[in-house]
């Protein structure tokens, strides 16, 4: 499936709405073969639950490519992110959307075989884990951040 914002339709200009937005869904699911192009905010974002992302593709997208908050804690297989000039991060990490390092359930990721490339005109970190969350990363590649892949 491909999600892509319609440009013509006035609704998409100036909201943040994101490609998909994930509230709490199970470990019974698994999105699979799925690709957000061109939204103006996030990709794919995942307020907590455990859902399972596999062979996902988020790209041109204006905010973060994945976004994982309020205790998500799943398992991401063969992603692929291309922030690009416009975008801020290929993934964003938070425990909690308000900001504190306490904050329960934590958000923990465990992403394997998958690409990140970030903005190449920013100074952002390609992949930003913060705000108590915690994860791995293997077997994956980081690149395009100016200064620094993780953060």
């Amino acid at each position: 499936a491909d999600i892509s914002p319609d440009p013509s339709n006035p609704e998409n200009s100036g909201n943040e709405i994101n490609g998909l937005t994930l509230g709490g869904v199970g470990a019974g699911t698994t999105v699979e073969y799925c690709e957000v192009a061109y939204n103006l905010d996030d990709g794919f974002e995942a307020f907590g639950g455990t859902v399972s992302l596999r062979f996902c593709s988020s790209v041109f997208n204006g905010d973060d490519q994945f976004d994982f908050d309020e205790g998500y804690r799943g398992q991401l297989e063969r992603l692929f992110a291309f922030a690009g000039a416009n975008g801020d991060r290929a993934i964003e990490c938070d425990s909690e959307s308000d900001g504190g390092r306490d904050a329960i359930p934590r958000t923990r990721i465990e992403v394997v075989h998958s690409t990140f490339i970030g903005n190449p005109t920013s100074n952002n970190p390609t992949v930003k884990i913060r705000e108590g969350a915690s994860g791995v990363i293997a077997l994956s590649i980081i690149t395009d951040a100016s200064e620094n892949g993780v953060g």
